[in-house]
């Protein structure tokens, strides 16, 4: 452990240079502050990012007209602004080698690309790093990740991770591929390696619990606490996780375009990170009706994101939280949840996988994957002009690597997918039972 703690010290200290001890620090500090100290912070801050939109940006420089402009006056971005503006959206400040391209499915099943740059990511790391110990995570110590995807990488990126979780001191147990086998080996492995925190899409971790759980199996691990993030945490997958490995779970709420929003505190009040967001519930009385969230996010100035509605809803809460820290408090979360696939063999597919493949796939404006019965899948697809007959033999090919060659995968091309009765569109379904 203490020479994972020297490799992690080290990665960050390249990564940000000399200063990062010290911006560690300072960003303790400021997370630790008082609502005034948070307040002037994120005044300054949001000054800085909308004159910066103004003088880079071609898309804000017509929109704004001018930089000195409040908050209330700048429409909310949605993500069409983005897939019709994106070459807009970028500041010319930096050049096309320092954007870094990324890419999410997104909650509305509509694939979205979008740019950050490397300041963006070392912040967010330093805002991770702080909020995560609150679960009782630090640097270097073991921990078992539930995760993604990590057995589909191959040749160089395939030992490329295996050399990361070495000198993270981190256990990964495939999320999107989950087996009666896997999860043995992984539960074994644990009782010899004693990690401190684990951290899982929630849905993954409810399924890895039940397993524990049905199959009498006794934690031997000294767990701190459990990280759950990337998805909805539903009750019962908080409530089983916590019976089995007898810990708490802590909410993390973040998206792929903006990082972490959000982290639940020992408490159970989720604090927003307001050094790197500043968060608007779109309401007449965000304390009291939920609304749309729109989120600021002040450090990614390759290509600003100004009031973005993410697609989730929430509300405020006005109270100061019993933990004793300042940070604002989301008091409820109306977010996204992804299905579990089941595959003839009793394996367990997360719901991520399926959207993963849709990742700057060219030619989908929107798509739902249903599972109708073991042998036979619901593809619909919502398409553009860039559509091509072999991205439909590609799409189908990774549905059937996944759930079995001879699954029958039905495309629909269809004019729209319909928001069903919660608002919140669901991307994934399964309609097999045995999942939940």
């Amino acid at each position: 452990m203490l020479l994972s703690k020297a490799a992690w010290r080290a990665y960050n200290t390249y990564r940000k240079g000399a200063r990062y001890p010290s911006e560690l620090a300072h960003t303790t500090e400021l997370l630790n502050g008082t609502r005034e100290t948070l307040a002037a912070f994120q005044k300054v801050r949001l000054e800085q990012l909308i004159q910066h939109a103004y003088q880079t940006t071609p898309y804000y420089r017509e929109l704004l007209k001018t930089g000195s402009v409040s908050m209330s006056e700048i429409p909310p971005l949605e993500k069409q602004d983005i897939r019709e503006h994106l070459a807009r959206l970028c500041s010319e400040a930096f050049t096309p080698e320092q954007r870094i391209k990324n890419a999410t499915g997104g909650s509305t099943g509509t694939p979205l690309t979008f740019y950050q740059d490397r300041n963006y990511w070392n912040q967010r790391n330093l805002s991770v790093y702080y909020f995560d110990r609150w679960a009782g995570w630090d640097l270097g110590e073991p921990q078992l990740i539930i995760w993604g995807a990590p057995a589909d990488l191959r040749g160089d990126a395939h030992w490329k991770h295996r050399l990361n979780t070495f000198w993270r001191n981190q256990y990964w147990l495939d999320g999107f591929h989950l087996t009666d086998e896997t999860m043995h080996a992984a539960f074994e492995k644990m009782n010899r390696w004693n990690p401190g925190t684990i951290l899982a899409y929630p849905s993954s971790l409810y399924q890895f619990a039940k397993f524990v759980y049905e199959n009498g199996l006794k934690p031997r691990w000294s767990l701190k606490g459990i990280i759950s993030s990337a998805e909805m945490l539903h009750q019962h997958y908080r409530n089983l996780a916590e019976t089995v490995f007898d810990v708490k779970v802590f909410n993390r709420y973040g998206g792929r375009e903006v990082g972490l929003i959000a982290m639940e505190c020992a408490e159970g009040r989720m604090h927003i990170n307001c050094r790197d967001l500043y968060l608007e519930i779109d309401s007449p009385d965000p304390y009291r009706h939920p609304g749309d969230i729109l989120v600021t996010h002040l450090n990614n100035y390759a290509m600003p994101f100004i009031r973005y509605r993410i697609g989730d809803i929430g509300v405020f809460s006005d109270e100061m939280c019993p933990c004793g820290n300042a940070l604002p408090i989301l008091a409820n979360l109306f977010g996204r949840s992804t299905a579990t696939f089941r595959t003839r063999t009793g394996t367990l597919i997360h719901g991520g996988y399926f959207t993963q493949q849709f990742y700057n796939v060219q030619g989908v404006n929107q798509f739902q994957l249903v599972q109708e019965t073991l042998d036979r899948c619901v593809l619909k697809l919502v398409i553009n002009e860039q559509w091509r007959e072999a991205t439909r033999h590609h799409l189908v090919q990774k549905i059937q690597e996944a759930l079995g060659a001879d699954v029958v995968i039905e495309v629909a091309f269809v004019d729209a997918i319909p928001l069903p009765a919660s608002g919140k569109r669901e991307f994934t379904i399964s309609r097999v039972t045995g999942v939940s």
